[in-house]
């Protein structure tokens, strides 16, 4: 193999350890983030097929470097833990994903989203909370999308009436439970089922296509969503449960990351010197043929 050659794996190579070692960063920085799943960085050889002298098509192999890609693990199940202080919290346990909705626009006065984009979004981070609108959002921003009816199957972003009940008693607060029924609550003490969580699951759900916020979008290779009533026996869709007043953690193990950064800056290093060393012999080669 000729010393370009040489240099040209090297390329390869920092720049696949480039993106592991990015990919590494994204996962540390978001440890404490609720429902982020890790994403892998996995490597395949390339091999690039040369022709023989005696035939046009190709008679072998040659090393040709590595190429790295990210490997999205959207199916691992993050640890669920309680969140007491907020009723309207809730965690996967299994298959699934919330629905949710990006706002289109937001009022810079009440900080509240005006429109929804038509597009359908998909998330695990269930820190919802009530904004002025009366409606849930989650602390990316992303509006909870659920059916105002129990047996509902179409998800649409849902806004809770929190006016006083019929005796006059002022609203209190809104919980999900663990079924993913949206409950109100009043001062006294009675409660008014305001909606119920539908859950999407997908054909390939680690083929989903990431985007800001935790959240995702569907793909060709993810299929389209199929969504399911958690609480519904006969429209299950191979969805999990959901648990109220809970949220999943990052699946990042910070001790794992660090291991695999020392790695991937060693191997990073290791390449810089191979570039180093073929630069070298190439100035000696031109400086003998000079």
């Amino acid at each position: 193999m000729a010393i370009s050659g040489v240099m040209s794996m090297a390329v390869q190579a920092l720049n696949a350890q480039s993106m592991a070692i990015s990919n590494i960063a994204d996962n540390v920085a978001n440890a404490g983030t609720v429902g982020y799943k890790a994403v892998e960085t996995q490597f395949r050889d390339l091999v690039q097929g040369m022709q023989s002298a005696a035939s046009p098509v190709l008679g072998g192999t040659k090393q040709a470097g590595v190429i790295g890609y990210a490997d999205f693990n959207n199916r691992r199940q993050g640890q669920i833990a309680s969140d007491l202080d907020n009723p309207a919290s809730a965690a996967i346990d299994g298959n699934g994903f919330f629905a949710v909705a990006k706002p289109a626009g937001v009022d810079p006065e009440t900080g509240v989203a005006t429109g929804f984009e038509t597009e359908t979004y998909y998330t695990r981070q269930g820190d919802f909370h009530l904004d002025s609108s009366g409606r849930l959002v989650n602390s990316a921003g992303f509006y909870l999308m659920g059916s105002a009816s129990a047996n509902g199957t179409t998800p649409s972003v849902l806004t809770i009436d929190t006016r006083d009940n019929a005796a006059g008693s002022g609203f209190s607060h809104v919980s999900i439970d663990d079924g993913g029924v949206i409950t109100v609550h009043y001062d006294d003490k009675t409660t008014a089922q305001q909606g119920q969580v539908l859950l999407a699951n997908f054909r390939e759900p680690d083929k989903l296509d990431r985007v800001d916020g935790t959240a995702y979008r569907t793909t060709a290779e993810s299929g389209d969503a199929v969504y399911g009533n958690p609480i519904n026996a006969a429209n299950r869709a191979g969805i999990g449960t959901i648990k109220g007043s809970a949220l999943e953690n990052s699946t990042v193990d910070t001790a794992g990351q660090m291991t695999m950064l020392i790695v991937a800056q060693q191997a990073y290093s290791m390449n810089s010197q191979v570039i180093q060393m073929a630069n070298e012999m190439l100035t000696t080669a031109v400086n003998l043929k000079g």
